[in-house]
C-alpha cells in the first residue's frame, strides 16, 4: 500500500494504539517459522551497525549514517575521547534537570519529604544522556561504573548522596584511569554510607566496605585474598566517614562529603595481601587502594566484567587475558583497555548479546528519534516500566549492582512488548517520534512510502540485517490485518518488528 507524504506524517500516529494489541503479536511472532527474527549473527553482521549496538544506546537514523560516513574505526577512536566530542546539543534536553546540580546538603534540607523528586531527576537526566549524548561511549560507561560500584538511593540518606557520587565520583573518571575511580568511590559520600564505613571505627569495627571493596569493587570473591584482609583492610579505612547531609556544621565541612576523623582511626600496622602498611592515618586507606588496584586479580575481574558488558555472557577466556594484560601494562588505563576488546577478533565475531530493560528502553526511542516533549509525564512513564522490568537506575538493593547476563532478564517480555507497543503506536507519555527524521531516512536510502518496502527497510535498520522472506511475510501480513489505514499498518508492522526476539538483542 502506498502512503501520501501527508499520510506518512501520521505515522506511528496515536490511532495505531488500540490496533496493536498483545494476543496477535504474540501469535504471530508464536506462529513464525522456526528460526525466524533470530538476532544478527556473524555471518550476516553489519559491522556498523555492531559496533553502534556494542558501544552505544542504539542506532538513531542520523548515528547510523554518521558511522558509514567516518568508518567504525574512527567511530571507535572518536568514542573513546569524549571530551573532543562537541555535546552541546545535549544542553536543552538538561535544563530542567537542575537538581542533578545541586549539593547533597541542600538536597536533605528541600526533599527529605520529597525524595522522589531527587530520584526522577537522577533517572530522567539518565534516560536524557542516553537518548540524546554524543558522547555515547561515554554514557554506557557511566553507567558500567555506577552498577560496578553499585549503592541503593533507597538506604537512609543515600538518595541525597548519589547525586554527588554520579556527578563527582563516576562520571569524571568513567573513561580515565581505574585506580582514579576506586579512589573517588571510595571517597564518595553515598558510598561510605551505603556501605556503613560510616560505623566503622576503632571501638566498634564495620568489615561491610572492606569486604565488598574487595569481593565486589576489586579483587573479586576468588581474588586471593583472606578473612584477615578483610579485617585488615577494615582497619585501615577505620575513621574514613561523612558530614551527615543535614549536618549544619560548617567548621566540620560541607555537608554530604568526605570528612576523616581521626578520632575513629584504628592505630597500628595493618598486613593486606602481604603488605605491610605503617600507621599513617587517613593515608593507610589510599595504599590499601594502591595496593589493590595493582593487584593481578583486580586486572582479571575488571576486564572480565568489561568482557561480559561488550563481547558476551561468557566472556572468552583469551579475551580476558589480553586485556588484563593491557589493564597492568597501561596501569589500569580504562581507554586502552576497551580499545584492545574493541579491536580484538572476539568483539567482532561475538555472539549476540541480550538487551536489559533499560538498554531495551533507551534503544526503542533512540530507534524511532523520538522527542521528549514534558519531561514529568514522560519520566514518571519511564519510571513505571523499568520498575515493571526490575531494572531501575540505582534501586538494586545488594552492592553487586545489576546482572548483565540474559538469563537474569528473560522473563520479562511481556513488559518489554509494553514498550515496542507504545513506542509504535506513538503513545509513550510527554514524548513523540521526529517522523521527519525517520522520513529523511528513507528518502535517503530511496525507499518508497509503501507498506511494504518501509517495513522491510525498518527491520533491516532494527536488526542490523535484512529480513528474511519468511520474516518479511510475517511482518507484512501482520500490518495489513490491522484495522485502519496505512498510518496504522505501519504502526503494526514496527510495534512486531520491536517486540521481535531480534531487538531484544544488541
Amino acid at each position: 500500500m502506498t502512503l501520501h507524504r501527508r499520510q506518512f506524517l501520521q505515522l506511528l500516529g496515536a490511532g495505531g494504539a488500540a490496533a496493536v494489541s498483545m494476543g496477535p503479536l504474540a501469535q504471530a511472532l508464536a506462529n513464525a517459522p522456526q528460526g525466524s527474527f533470530r538476532p544478527a549473527a556473524q555471518v550476516d553482521l553489519d559491522p556498523v551497525m555492531h559496533v553502534i549496538n556494542r558501544l552505544t544506546y542504539g542506532p538513531t537514523p542520523e548515528l547510523v549514517d554518521y558511522v558509514r560516513g567516518i568508518g567504525v574505526e574512527a567511530f571507535i577512536e572518536e568514542q573513546l575521547s569524549p571530551d573532543a566530542i562537541d555535546d552541546s546539543a545535549l544542553v536543552p534536553h538538561m535544563a530542567e534537570f537542575d537538581l542533578l546540580n545541586r549539593r547533597a546538603g541542600e538536597l536533605a534540607a528541600e526533599f527529605e519529604n520529597n525524595r522522589q523528586q531527587i530520584a526522577n531527576q537522577l533517572i530522567g537526566g539518565q534516560a536524557m544522556r542516553a537518548l540524546y549524548s554524543r558522547r555515547q561511549l561515554y554514557e554506557v560507561m557511566v553507567d558500567f561504573w555506577n552498577n560496578h560500584f553499585s549503592v541503593y538511593a533507597q538506604k537512609g540518606p543515600v538518595i541525597f548522596l548519589v547525586i554527588d557520587s554520579d556527578r563527582d565520583a563516576i562520571r569524571p573518571n568513567a573513561l580515565g584511569t581505574f585506580r582514579a575511580l576506586l579512589g573517588a568511590s571510595a571517597h564518595s559520600a553515598a558510598m561510605l554510607t551505603y556501605l556503613d564505613n560510616i560505623q566503622n571505627n576503632r571501638s566498634g569495627p564495620n568489615e561491610n566496605y572492606a569486604r565488598e571493596m574487595l569481593e565486589l569493587h576489586t579483587l573479586g570473591v576468588y581474588g586471593g585474598y583472606t578473612e584477615d584482609d578483610v579485617k585488615e583492610v577494615a582497619r585501615a579505612f577505620t575513621g574514613w566517614s561523612i558530614v551527615r547531609p543535614r549536618n549544619q556544621d560548617s567548621e566540620i565541612g560541607e555537608p554530604g562529603t568526605f570528612v576523616y576523623r581521626p578520632f575513629f582511626h584504628d592505630p597500628g600496622e595493618k598486613i593486606v595481601l602481604g603488605h605491610s602498611i605503617p600507621e599513617s592515618g587517613q593515608t593507610e586507606g589510599d595504599m590499601v587502594l594502591d595496593i589493590v588496584a595493582a593487584h593481578p586479580s583486580t586486572a582479571q575481574f575488571i576486564t572480565t566484567k568489561l568482557v561480559r558488558r561488550f563481547v558476551s555472557d561468557s566472556p572468552p577466556p583469551t579475551l580476558v587475558q589480553s586485556a588484563s594484560a593491557i589493564f597492568t601494562q597501561t596501569g589500569g588505563d580504562i581507554p586502552s583497555v576497551l580499545r584492545a576488546i574493541f579491536n580484538s577478533q572476539e568483539f567482532w565475531s561475538a555472539p549476540p548479546k541480550f538487551k536489559r530493560p533499560f538498554e531495551f528502553s533507551m534503544s526503542v526511542l533512540r530507534a524511532l528519534a523520538y522527542n521528549v516533549d514534558t519531561n514529568r509525564p514522560f519520566i514518571r512513564s519511564l519510571v513505571e516500566a523499568l520498575e515493571a522490568m526490575g531494572h531501575v537506575p540505582f534501586n538494586h538493593a545488594a552492592p553487586d549492582g545489576y546482572p548483565d547476563v540474559a538469563a537474569e532478564w528473560q522473563d520479562n517480555l511481556l513488559n518489554r512488548w509494553n514498550v515496542a507497543v507504545a513506542a509504535a503506536s506513538n503513545t509513550v507519555p510527554g514524548a513523540s517520534a521526529n517522523t521527519d527524521a525517520l522520513i529523511a531516512l528513507l528518502d535517503r536510502n530511496g525507499i518508497p512510502l509503501e507498506t511494504a518496502p518501509t517495513l522491510d527497510f525498518m527491520g533491516q535498520y532494527l536488526f542490523g540485517r535484512s529480513l528474511t522472506p519468511e520474516e518479511s511475510a510475517v511482518v507484512n501480513e501482520f500490518a495489513l490485518a490491522a484495522p485502519g489505514g496505512p498510518d496504522v499498518q505501519i504502526a503494526s508492522g514496527l510495534a512486531l518488528l520491536l517486540a521481535s526476539p531480534a531487538f531484544q538483542y544488541r
